[in-house]
């Protein structure tokens, strides 16, 4: 049984920060950002897709690219919005209907890969695979089903 069944979400963090592909842009690699509401159609709003080996796809409706990252997975690696589809594995964290978006594949360097906020003090945050703390409730997401 998959986790999250397949609709349009928007992808949330504790104080109302939403995944965000800034603009509706399809350039690639554009950054994935954090950010409150913006009020603009799509941006904010991610199309699940349960595949059956388990792992899901998010693909965003305003640029149509999806959530992934460059080349192979590694610590700190930027997550921005490509045209081909990226597998990512969602783990139930500790709070109903939220979930560690992880690396599917096993551990990367003795690690495990999570969607997470990247070390970079930049605003607007951006998006980076970092270590996966199942402990730590801020590196959850929550899906929230759009009508």
């Amino acid at each position: 049984m998959t986790p999250v069944p397949n609709g349009i979400f928007a992808i949330t963090r504790a104080g109302e920060q939403l995944l965000t592909m800034l603009g509706g842009s399809s350039e690639p690699k554009t950054p994935v950002v954090l950010l409150p509401p913006t009020g603009n159609p799509g941006e904010q709003e991610w199309q699940l897709e349960n595949l059956d080996n388990g792992n899901c796809t998010m693909r965003n409706l305003g640029s149509q690219t999806y959530l992934s990252f460059d080349a192979d997975p590694e610590i700190n690696k930027p997550i921005g919005g490509f045209p081909e589809p990226c597998e990512w594995a969602l783990y139930q964290s500790a709070q109903p209907h939220t979930f560690h978006v992880v690396v599917p594949g096993g551990p990367v360097d003795g690690q495990e890969l999570a969607l997470d906020l990247s070390l970079l003090r930049i605003f607007p945050p951006r998006l980076a695979l970092r270590p996966l703390d199942v402990n730590d409730a801020r590196q959850a997401w929550r899906f929230q089903f759009m009508e």
